[in-house]
């Protein structure tokens, strides 16, 4: 700790056992006129007792250094914009030598800048950089660029850097595996641990048209990330990887296992440590060459960058720790001699140590002697041992050959080949991947692997063949790394995806002269579809009539590929009509159609009319789809059909509102009348008038606003007008037009309605404050006071402390009028708008939850801000950009509905500086309530009831929505029937409280015979392989039922906790339903996979 130390960043062992640490005490941003000062520091144990006894200041005149790296007889610092290396040549231990090897990294955040420097086992320095950062660098091969976050690696002897993977929002951790395979945290993302492999492209890569998982969906943020080994730590934890959640205090521990697909299943286990004091904020963790794990602690009680003053007198800038843990009676490392071996005695270390810090440092150690040498010593290597070992071996001397910069390429090609270990064959073709140009017989090397049995070994392949872009063949054999998978992983499909683009000027002109270059249809429609192309139209749509695409998921495909790329749309069309299509493909083939309209303004050439023939249908998603047809397509021949539907709104109020969709297409003929004699009807339900007042504003807003005054003054609820107010807040037009209204004498409104709009309209990203004036004078609401002085604050946050209840706190959180969990996810178990808060407690001071809540537009987090787009029409669309291509802006709102719009009719799109939080929405609040409400939030993330457990909970669930049925039924057949495929059914999403636990409370009441209420809700498995699963479930048992598809689990007759058997029989996507008798005593129930189950993972 200090004086040894200040402010530790990142830090890095030597050869030498020494400790090398950069601090900064300068961060978050230089003060105008000062000097740069930011240390490297040498923290050394002279005498062996676990505890630095000696520190040299290095290096002084840096700005805030975020990588420090030993090795070429010097250290590599990221030092702001570049990259230096600093070297003492007079032995004075300080650096004489400054050197500039890579420049051109981006400054334009501190907390982004280059970062997590390391060695790979084949001799490369690795970085990353995160994604406010845009990078370019001039090398001798050209200039590199990275204009948001991703990872590089890089040779200093030849000056080579490349681009390995892009995305990532601030990924600061990063190992490889025993098997070379890299695995990355993300300090502000939310999926735990990322296995990335080359040109992947994760979250937050600018522009990218595709982004892929982590593994740990719902996780915290990790700064740094180690894998353990060595003798030293437990058995059980080799192998494991650690990551400090810096916002929570504590080192998480991840278990990793294969699941049949590229990727891995990340599983979350115990703590390593965790802490209870506020300043521990534990952001890079190393092993030592003792085997012991050491801990870069910044200590600090402020952590954000963004939501707090850079120049809050809370940020610490002086303190610091290096923690060191030990495993008591366990025998330590010792550390062997690297610097001082002989080539023989080095290179063995490298590839025979059992420890991965020994083999590491000895690799580094490598780049320092004379590669012919190295070679030799490689050569004299025998090894006698299990077949799995030797292929690490072998392994690890390809990878030693590779770090003095040579590539034994038989070794590579011996790796690679069929009958090796896949894991074996993977890496060798990891390896082949940085040296294609030297391999010329990676082609034929991959043609066998796309094949293999391990779709690893076939992403690798297809990786490689990425790399061979004067070869002309290279797609139609990536296509081939599908054959044999009829659901590959997102993984696999997007490699293969990726190189479709990439090397497109490979097939794409064949194509375009009418030929497909490819062994079949299917084959060219993956092609297209990733370059999004139309062409090739014939070869698609006889391949459909044929039956070569036959499954949903293949129709689907197709419908997808003809909706944006605009090809004649007929032949989809006359699919649809054709007999023996079920509704489903209908429904998929319309949405598609649909979809054309919109975004290429295409249509079919045939007759149009014929799409009346789907309204008879009894199937709502059918309606809907041809509903929403009828409008662009002009089909009036469904008028008397849309009509009659809209009519019966209270019986199918889903089909009502499509059909409202359908009206409005159509056009201000009929529609307007139609309208505004149901707005004006006061016998009808006010459902009904509802409806007829949002369609017509959406197509005259000044007529609706003077229909919706009386209906607004009839709403048995505020929450029932938030379809009113969001309708006129989605048009420029609207909001005048019903401030006009309201500003007339006679137009009041009840307070709860008024309340109702002016949370609507205070968080409209378009600022409507006539429109929030109107509100607040014909309801007659007093402006809430949202700032608070100093001394009210420090009132309300002794409050907090002293009064604040969090358990009262999670059910206000859980209310559905306050919309939290609408917008905010805890542990990923939530809404999407928002950041999720599953560490918030532990990151942020009450002074700012407080602030959030009552001024949410103050202080907006960085990538939440909102993103107003106004359409030529006048429309408006707020929320966040979900994605975006050449084609359409997809825009979440606060609801979560993702609104697709055409590029095309983009009248303007900004940046709004209104948060989409309301800042009313905690108005309708007691101050009692809204300490609990604060209580709450302040503890989620610290150590206790409010942290984020690693048990495998189910988190994601959906509840049953009352049912007509189940009142004659549930008599007859019992909890039985909330099991069944019901295609009327209704579920709609609810989520676990903190602890993984369901309340009952919360499931809307399914009401039986003699007034019973009943509670129903489910959730999704995906399943890699048949075989029984262990589930375990806590609920009152007697109570509850238990289901897998429509079968029945038998639970004990007693108690509140069993483990029960799954019996899957295939593998895929299986529901398992939960059912029980509401408010007798059945008040939760929370269930569980075991966390050493695997090849199971929970639908999120």
């Amino acid at each position: 700790s200090e004086p040894l130390i200040e402010k530790p960043l990142h830090m890095n062992w030597d050869a030498k056992g020494r400790l090398w640490v950069v601090g900064s005490s300068m961060y978050t941003q230089i003060e105008p006129g000062a000097e740069e000062k930011d240390k490297l520091f040498v923290i050394e144990d002279t005498d062996g007792d676990g505890q630095a006894d000696k520190s040299t200041v290095f290096a002084d005149n840096l700005y805030i250094p975020s990588g420090v790296l030993p090795g070429d007889g010097g250290v590599y610092v990221a030092n702001s914009t570049e990259i230096i290396f600093l070297k003492d040549t007079d032995g004075d231990g300080k650096a004489d030598h400054r050197k500039v090897v890579l420049a051109g990294f981006g400054t334009e955040d501190t907390h982004h800048l280059v970062h997590t420097l390391r060695w790979g086992p084949e001799g490369m320095m690795w970085l990353n950089q995160s994604i406010y950062i845009h990078t370019h660098i001039e090398t001798p091969y050209g200039v590199r660029r990275l204009m948001a976050g991703g990872m590089w690696h890089f040779r200093p002897e030849t000056g080579r850097a490349e681009v390995f993977m892009r995305g990532l929002v601030n990924p600061w951790g990063h190992v490889f595996d025993e098997w070379g395979q890299s695995f990355m945290t993300d300090g502000a993302g939310g999926n735990g641990i990322n296995w990335v492999f080359p040109r992947g492209t994760w979250a937050a890569t600018p522009g990218a048209p595709r982004t892929l998982p982590g593994l740990n969906p719902g996780q915290p943020k990790h700064c740094g990330l180690e894998i353990l080994s060595g003798k030293h730590v437990p058995e059980g934890y080799v192998g494991t990887m650690i990551a400090p959640d810096f916002r929570g205090h504590r080192i998480n521990r991840f278990k990793l296992s294969e699941n049949g697909t590229s990727a891995y299943n990340s599983t979350q286990v115990e703590d390593l440590v965790s802490s209870t004091h506020r300043a521990f904020r534990p952001i890079d963790v190393k092993m030592g060459p003792d085997g012991a794990i050491y801990i870069a602690d910044w200590y600090n009680p402020i952590i954000q960058h963004g939501e707090v003053d850079f120049r809050d007198p809370r940020r610490d800038h002086k303190h610091g720790r290096i923690w060191r843990v030990s495993f008591e009676g366990r025998e330590l490392e010792e550390m062997p001699e690297v610097e001082g071996a002989s080539d023989m005695e080095l290179t063995s270390l490298a590839v025979n140590s059992h420890f991965g810090f020994v083999r590491e440092q000895a690799t580094a150690e490598l780049r320092n002697r004379d590669a012919g040498k190295v070679q030799e010593a490689l050569g004299k290597m025998i090894y006698d041992g299990p077949t799995v070992l030797e292929e690490k071996i072998d392994l690890r001397r390809l990878w030693a050959s590779q770090a003095v910069n040579r590539f034994h390429k038989d070794l590579a090609i011996e790796l690679s080949a069929e009958g090796k270990a896949p894991e074996t064959r993977a890496a060798a073709l990891r390896a082949i991947y940085y040296n294609t140009g030297t391999t010329l017989e990676s082609k034929e090397i991959v043609e066998n692997a796309v094949l293999a049995n391990h779709p690893r070994v076939r992403l690798w392949a297809v990786s490689v063949l990425a790399q061979l872009k004067d070869e002309p063949n290279t797609v139609q054999i990536a296509l081939r790394a599908l054959d044999g998978i009829s659901d590959p992983d997102v993984y696999l499909d997007f490699a293969i995806w990726n190189i479709c683009r990439e090397h497109a000027s490979n097939w794409q002109p064949q194509v375009a002269k009418g030929e497909n270059p490819f062994r079949n249809a299917k084959d060219l429609l993956f092609a297209l579809r990733a370059l999004n192309y139309g062409g090739g139209g014939n070869h698609i749509f006889s391949g459909l009539e044929n039956g070569e695409f036959s499954t949903d998921q293949e129709i689907a495909e197709v419908a997808d590929w003809a909706s944006r790329t605009g090809v004649s749309l007929d032949p989809l069309f006359e699919y649809a009509l054709a007999d023996g299509r079920t509704p489903e493909q209908q429904v998929t083939i319309l949405n598609a159609l649909a979809d054309a309209a919109r975004l290429k303004k295409a249509v079919p050439e045939g007759d149009k009319s014929r799409l009346a023939q789907f309204f008879k249908s009894e199937n709502n998603g059918l309606f809907s789809a041809a509903a929403n047809l009828a409008g662009p397509w002009k089909v009036e021949e469904a008028r008397p059909d849309l009509e009659a539907a809209f009519l019966a709104a209270e019986k199918n109020p889903g089909r009502a509102e499509a059909a409202l969709n359908g009206l409005r297409g159509l056009g201000t003929g009929k529609t307007p009348a139609f309208l505004r004699k149901i707005a004006t009807n006061e016998n009808a339900s006010f459902q009904m008038r509802s409806l007829a007042v949002i369609g017509m504003t959406r197509m005259n807003p000044k007529v609706g606003a003077q229909l919706a005054i009386p209906v607004l003054k009839a709403a048995p609820d505020g929450n029932d007008t938030h379809g009113i107010f969001d309708a006129f807040l989605a048009n420029k037009a609207g909001p005048p037009a019903l401030a006009a209204e309201l500003a007339k004498p006679e137009n009041k409104l009840p307070q709860p309605i008024a309340l109702a709009g002016l949370q609507k309209a205070s968080s409209a990203a378009t600022k409507p404050q006539g429109l929030i004036n109107a509100i607040q004078k014909a309801g007659d609401l007093k402006p809430m006071k949202m700032a608070l002085t100093p001394e009210e604050m420090e009132a309300m946050m002794k409050l907090v402390a002293e009064k604040g209840d969090p358990h009262r706190g999670e059910k206000i959180y859980r209310r559905a009028q306050l919309m939290c969990i609408t917008c905010h996810a805890i542990g990923g178990a939530g809404g999407v708008i928002g950041p999720d808060l599953v560490s918030i407690g532990s990151s942020a001071p009450v002074d700012y939850l407080i602030d959030s809540m009552l001024q949410p537009s103050v202080k907006i987090k960085e990538g939440y801000h909102t993103v107003l787009v106004t359409m030529k029409n006048g429309d408006s669309f707020a929320g966040a950009i979900a994605s975006e291509n050449n084609d359409e802006i997809v825009v979440r709102d606060a609801t979560g509905k993702e609104n697709r719009l055409p590029k095309k009719d983009v009248a303007k799109q900004e940046i709004s500086p209104v948060s989409l939080m309301p800042p009313g929405l905690t108005a309708s609040l007691r101050e009692d309530e809204f300490i609990d409400l604060v209580r709450f939030m302040s503890e989620l993330g610290k150590e206790g009831e409010f942290s984020t457990k690693p048990n495998r909970y189910v988190r994601h669930w959906k509840a049953l929505q009352p049912h007509e049925r189940v009142r004659d039924a549930i008599g007859h057949y019992g909890d039985k029937i909330f099991a069944e495929n019901e295609k009327t059914y209704v579920w709609t999403p609810i989520y676990a409280r903190v602890d993984g636990s369901l309340p009952t409370d919360e499931l809307p009441p399914q009401i039986g015979r003699g007034r019973n209420r009943h509670g129903a809700a489910r959730f999704e498995i995906e399943v890699a392989q048949a075989g029984k699963i262990p589930l375990k479930i806590e609920a009152k048992l007697k109570d509850t039922s238990l289901f897998l598809g429509e079968s029945e689990i038998t639970l004990p007759e007693e108690g509140s906790e069993a483990t029960v058997e799954l019996n899957i029989e295939k593998p895929g996507r299986h529901t398992v339903t939960v059912a029980g008798l509401l408010g007798w005593g059945w008040d939760s129930v929370r269930v569980e996979i075991p966390s050493d189950v695997t090849g199971v993972e929970i639908v999120k």
